[in-house]
């Protein structure tokens, strides 16, 4: 008997797991199977980032992540006894200033107890035997034990790890590397006086010791095994003190070791992430030096990125050009995560002394550069990850010539001082900011974010200083504009700085005060202008000033207008 869904998800890590609420939350119908019997009890992935937390907020559930894990604030380096150099989160732009140390078994757990509330679950032991798709959707085999099902779903996103089935089936290129050094990982106690907030790493002259601090007072060590080590057996307690005593110098002593294991780091990529109505996210495209972390937190942002768009296309809202941005955004992103964690490892493996001597040198002048201090951990936290160059983001300004003298207040139009304020604020493609609005009619303050349907493009046309009836009149038509051609896909919202509602706006527009400015420092909106957030609350679109024409134009090949069909 064959079986019909929207969307059958290959893979129960947290990619995954990711993906499949996603989609449920905006309505589509899915199926998640595993290979695995049962979810796997180790730590594996550890690390936390940020902005995942950001996407896990809006997702309900990094509260419950964040009470699991540890947070370490910072990083520190050292070589040759001293330190070289540090990188503190406590100043990031976010809610969460802090890189987050839990064991993936308690990211998964979090994960499929969501997807449990969100109606969908895990079908263990069942694996993708073959598929075959078609113009209208895909067909898959799937076996368990020794019973074989066939199941259509519309769409197929494989989630499946590094030795992907779908990837396999879809006959992609995994184009990389493996690196020549080996690594040891180990989870163990340690009796030493060193902070357990910030993962520490030891460059020594024969390799390198990473440890991160994780709940109950356990770390884990990443260490580069020796020159000639060719053993496949699970490193041992000894084997792990010896290394971790001759490098670190700190005294401490090891115990209670839960998991070892040996591993070769690979720098691969899949060459392309969608092929029709199949798609790949997370380890299944991409894999890399665990240096930084940040393995586990692009597979989950993959799976962000990927999930609204294709809700919306598979419900006729959006046009198949928004999947297409899929692998234009995402491939970029995993090429830069490739290329940053391939240059960090290979310089923190430098064994020659004289390199070894410029790198220390390097860091320890680089570090006390604040600049230096606050990119590098905005980048660490992947804050810094946007999309300015995709294809579906665009903005528009008047140059700085076309700036009236004059103050914000004096007129709707922009001023010099106006244009340069929006030059410098959040641009399209990057991470929407956040802030605290009240809702017009209603008391007390909420965040920007939680205040918007993240089903949904979100339009929010910032007031300014000057308040004229010319500029709400503009305001209404724009409203009227977007909502009669793609009111079931975007919903439109005024921010002004006044207390109140502006008596000129009518009802049936949605009002957010910033009467402390807040918003207004954060988007450059001195003088009136446009931001249309994506519903992953990226910047798809800006203006100054808000400009009903041009956004028209950029919704156009992107968004369907009500009632249109789309095609058979």
């Amino acid at each position: 008997m064959e079986t019909s869904i929207d969307v059958l998800v290959v893979g129960a890590g947290p990619t995954g797991l990711t993906l499949a609420s996603e989609l449920l939350h905006r309505g589509l119908s899915v199926r998640v199977i595993d290979a695995a019997d049962m979810p796997l009890p180790t730590s594996r992935a550890i690390g936390v980032h940020a902005r995942t937390l950001e996407v896990l907020h809006r997702m309900g559930v990094a509260e419950e992540l964040v009470a699991k894990g540890q947070k370490l604030l910072g990083a520190t380096f050292w070589s040759g006894g001293e330190t070289i150099a540090r990188v503190d989160f406590s100043e990031l732009d976010t809610a969460f200033p802090y890189l987050l140390c839990v064991p993936q078994s308690e990211t998964e757990s979090v994960l499929s107890a969501l997807l449990d509330r969100l109606g969908g679950r895990v079908d263990r032991g069942v694996s993708l035997r073959s598929f075959r798709q078609d113009g209208s959707g895909v067909t898959a085999v799937l076996t368990k034990a020794d019973a074989t099902e066939t199941v259509r779903a519309s769409w197929m996103v494989g989630c499946d790890g590094a030795h992907s089935t779908v990837r396999k089936g879809l006959d992609l290129a995994f184009e990389g590397d493996t690196y020549e050094d080996r690594f040891l990982l180990a989870d163990v106690k340690i009796d030493w006086d060193t902070r357990d907030d910030r993962v520490t790493t030891y460059f020594a002259v024969d390799g390198v010791v990473a440890c991160f601090p994780l709940p109950g007072g356990r770390w884990r060590l990443i260490v580069s095994a020796p020159a000639g080590d060719d053993s496949t057996a699970a490193p041992s307690l000894a084997e792990v003190q010896g290394l971790f005593a001759s490098r670190t110098g700190s005294g401490g002593v090891l115990s209670e070791l839960t998991w070892s294991t040996r591993f070769r780091i690979h720098c691969r990529q899949v060459t392309q992430y969608r092929d029709d109505r199949v798609f790949i996210a997370g380890d299944a495209a991409h894999i890399h030096s665990p240096v930084g972390g940040q393995g586990m937190n692009t597979g989950i942002q993959d799976a962000h990125n990927l999930a609204w768009k294709l809700a919306q296309v598979h419900r006729g809202l959006a046009r198949s050009r928004l999947l297409d941005s899929y692998h234009d955004e995402r491939h970029a992103v995993g090429q830069a995560v490739l290329r940053g964690t391939d240059a960090a490892t290979r310089v923190g493996t430098i064994r020659q002394p004289a390199a070894r001597a410029v790198r220390d040198q390097v860091a320890r002048v680089l570090s006390g550069v604040e600049a230096v201090q606050r990119r590098a951990a905005r980048e660490v936290a992947e804050l810094t990850i946007g999309y300015e160059g995709s294809a579906i983001v665009a903005e528009h300004s008047q140059g700085i010539l076309q700036g009236r003298i004059g103050s914000a207040s004096g007129g709707e139009t922009p001023t010099v001082s106006s244009i340069r304020s929006f030059d410098g604020a959040v641009k399209a493609g990057q991470r929407a900011l956040d802030g605290h609005v009240t809702r017009a009619g209603e008391s007390g303050t909420r965040a920007l974010l939680q205040t918007l349907d993240d089903r949904r493009w979100n339009l929010l046309l910032f007031d300014g200083r000057s308040a004229s009836a010319e500029g709400y009149a503009r305001f209404a038509a724009i409203a009227s504009a977007v909502s009669s051609r793609y009111g079931e896909s975007v919903d439109v919202t005024v921010v002004t700085p006044r207390s109140a509602r502006p008596a000129e706006l009518p009802e049936s527009i949605a009002v957010l005060l910033d009467p402390d400015a807040e918003l207004e420092r954060a988007y450059g909106a001195e003088t009136e202008c446009a931001y249309l957030l994506r519903p992953d609350l990226y910047v798809g679109y800006r203006s100054q000033p808000a400009d009903e024409a041009r956004l028209l134009a950029y919704l156009r090949p992107l968004l369907r207008v009500t009632g249109e069909a789309p095609p058979a």
